[in-house]
């Protein structure tokens, strides 16, 4: 399916850098983006750090298999499905909840409603009107609301407004009915085929990569994804630190230790699961954070039903977004207003998107011929306790709430879903999930909660500027921030997402004023980065050896110096391009990775900004060479340049020379390189295989995967047998 051409937001993980001068952004959602466009248009150095990957118009399911291909299901003893899965369900015994991951958060399967909600009082009276009406008047001019113009008419509208409780009325959404541009990104024109919660194939909705994030970058932000951040840590005086990890990088092959950046601030904005468990492994850590730490969780009282064998026809299942009839609309048109009522809540038509379509013939067909015109789903946003709470337990996260199904509100809905189902002819069901779980758990779309916003650590986790409380006291982790739906401390009774968003615009301000920038500064707009020219190819290495200060030049491994010390480096090397490889084995690779040594700190050291080439040419003969710089948690650098010598001297020596590297370590301050050591690191035959098993195509198409790898192998053994005369010849002789 090719959907409208978007260049590329992400950078590839070999360019990331140790240090970032002032913001590290966790999460890419309605908290993230925003912060992370508003810091980084004020002239900061901003660097987003998503876990999911990149997704654009065309990379979408539309079949059932598709979506189970990008769904992963999380309980509390097991997982299933990858990390990085669009959707991604986590369930409890009575509450669970679904979450959006990619670059873009859950902006790319939400159904893109902005309302307002009736009250704020899950924000508490701290947080000054005047400036969260700013927020919404900023996010609202950048996400862009309108209803769906009257001349666009659908079957289940005239339905329900005939039919309804009470008048239906179409709601805002963030969708263009006409083709358009917004922050440089070419936007289609909505084909009404219900299928925005599984995501646009046209580029009609407004997801946060056609607005916020877009703006980042051409600000110059560094957006990552596939970057699972671990925990949070402090780096020295002003300074914090988060660890993360890369699935694509295959470090896991070989080791489990993880990347570390540093900045003058850190904004998680994760989602309410993502970054109470964040702070959860921070605070196991060693990080003070606030007891109340997982508690006050909400579900926003949002419960999914459906009504079947409607009188009148209601044509609410998706369709082929490229094939749309227009009958069916966007996935959510309009709501019942119900907030004036006993049991206060809004009730939102709902289309079932097309990859779920068929899992719902089959649950409804005792509904009768002609099902698939005769139903629709509801989306009910009623409000709850907030009695939930997230933990993490053996390391995994899990959601607590007994009887959440169970409370009066959650009847309540119930009672008023089998009303309306009677009003249209039809009957009421409930969401099948609670028929085939253990416990009936309601399953949320709105997560809220769990990091709640006060005035005091001991019965709230941030501040009203969103600072980490530090324990149960008043003291606040300067530079350390959460900005999401975890802030709430209860639920808001509508859709979340414009009250997130100005939260987000907000809290971006007060940022700025904590780190003492003053009036913002001008920023260097960037260009966009378009998509890669061609297929590049990458590996990931480990060597071990040690390190010297007083060893000669070229050391031999054997027999160690008394005063060596242990060394070893975990590196991931990627070439662009592997045409350009090919045509000249001396171009430069990047590196990124870690290293271990007690002469250069107690720490693992992370390396960045390094380069490598295959084979250069010198009056000495051919090497390999490697040249990075390893930054501590501290900020200490170190320049580290080593060699392999390809040379056919006299015996046995290929196997030595291609998997000896020798190396000078140099500590950097300012103009000066002061030496640490030399030493020598080698490639042990049981990491060989899983290094070879790390060599892959920079590309989706797997064809082109196989034609980077062959390509690269060629390079390396062409390269080798000019030299050896042969492959075998030399390990025998």
């Amino acid at each position: 399916m090719s959907g409208i051409p978007r260049a590329s937001l992400v950078r590839r993980p070999v360019e990331l850098q140790s240090s970032y001068d002032d913001v590290v952004v966790v999460g890419s959602g309605y908290g993230g983006a925003v912060v992370a466009a508003r810091l980084a248009e004020s002239g900061l150095t901003v660097c987003i750090l998503e876990r999911g990957r990149e997704h654009r118009p065309g990379d979408f399911a539309e079949t059932t298999y598709g979506f189970l291909r990008a769904a992963s299901a999380h309980l509390p003893s097991v997982s299933v499905g990858r990390d990085d899965a669009l959707f991604r369900f986590h369930f409890g015994a009575h509450m669970g909840a679904l979450t959006g991951v990619g670059v873009g958060g859950t902006s790319l399967i939400n159904a893109g409603v902005l309302l307002r909600p009736s009250s704020l009082r899950a924000l508490g009276a701290a947080v000054p009107r005047d400036a969260l009406e700013a927020g919404y008047a900023a996010a609202g001019e950048m996400l862009r609301p309108a209803v769906v113009p009257p001349e666009h008419a659908f079957d289940r509208d005239d339905a329900l407004s005939r039919r309804g409780v009470t008048r239906f009325e179409r709601v805002p959404l963030a969708i263009t009915y006409a083709p358009t541009h917004t922050e440089g990104v070419e936007r289609g024109a909505c084909t009404h085929c219900g299928n925005c919660i599984t995501g646009c194939n046209v580029g009609a909705k407004g997801t946060l990569d056609t607005n916020y994030l877009p703006r980042a970058v051409r600000h110059g932000a560094a957006v990552f994804a596939g970057a699972t951040v671990l925990r949070v840590l402090r780096a020295g005086t002003g300074r914090w630190a988060v660890e993360v990890d890369f699935d694509e990088l295959r470090r896991h092959r070989f080791e489990a230790t993880p990347l570390r950046v540093t900045a003058r601030a850190v904004v998680i904005a994760a989602g309410a699961l993502g970054s109470t468990e964040l702070l959860w492994r921070s605070r196991a850590a060693g990080l003070a954070v606030s007891s109340t730490l997982g508690t006050r969780f909400s579900g926003n009282g949002t419960i999914i039903g459906f009504t079947v064998g409607t009188a009148d026809e209601m044509n609410a299942l998706g369709e082929a977004s490229r094939r749309a009839s227009g009958r069916v609309g966007p996935t959510l048109l309009g709501m019942f207003d119900l907030r004036d009522g006993a049991h206060p809540m809004v009730v939102q038509d709902t289309a079932i998107p097309r990859p779920l379509a068929s899992l719902f013939r089959g649950l409804t067909w005792a509904a009768g011929r002609g099902v698939d015109r005769r139903l629709v789903a509801w989306s009910v946003t009623a409000g709850d306790r907030g009695a939930g709470r997230i933990v993490l337990d053996n390391d995994r996260l899990r959601i607590d709430w007994p009887g959440a199904g169970r409370e009066e509100t959650a009847r309540a809905v119930d009672a008023q879903l089998a009303g309306l189902a009677s009003r249209l002819g039809g009957r009421h069901q409930p969401n099948p999930l609670w028929r085939f779980l253990p416990g009936a758990p309601l399953i949320t779309t709105h997560p809220l909660g769990g990091c709640a916003l006060g005035t005091r650590g001991e019965d709230a986790v941030v501040d009203v500027d969103h600072r980490v409380f530090a324990g149960n006291t008043s003291e606040v982790h300067e530079g350390l921030y959460v900005c999401d739906g975890a802030v709430f401390s209860g639920s808001l009774g509508t859709n979340p997402l414009w009250t997130i968003s100005a939260l987000a615009e907000r809290c971006a301000t007060r940022v700025l004023v904590h780190l003492g920038d003053g009036p913002p500064r001008a920023s260097a707009p960037s260009t966009s980065r378009g998509s890669r020219p061609s297929v590049g190819v990458c590996f990931t290495e480990r060597m071990c050896g040690w390190l010297s200060p007083t060893s000669e030049t070229e050391p031999a491994p054997q027999p160690r110096p008394a005063d060596a010390v242990d060394l070893t480096f975990l590196l991931t090397i990627e070439w662009p391009s592997v045409e350009s490889l090919a045509s000249a084995p001396g171009c430069f690779a990047a590196t990124v990775g870690t290293v271990r040594c007690r002469l250069l700190g107690d720490e693992p050291l992370t390396v960045a900004r390094g380069a490598f080439q295959l084979f250069v040419d010198t009056d000495g003969g051919r090497v390999m060479r490697h040249t990075f710089e390893a930054t501590s948690l501290a900020g200490e650098r170190f320049e580290c340049v080593g060699w392999k010598n390809i040379v056919d001297d006299p015996g046995p020596d290929l196997w030595f020379d291609t998997r000896t590297l020798f190396l000078e370590v140099h500590r950097v301050r300012g103009p000066q390189r002061i030496l640490v050591g030399r030493g020598v690191v080698q490639t042990r035959p049981r990491d060989l295989g899983a290094q070879v098993s790390t060599i892959r195509g920079i590309t989706p198409s797997f064809r082109e995967d196989l034609q980077a790898r062959a390509s690269f192998l060629g390079t390396f053994l062409g390269g080798v047998r000019e030299v050896y005369g042969g492959l075998v010849v030399p390990l025998v002789r």
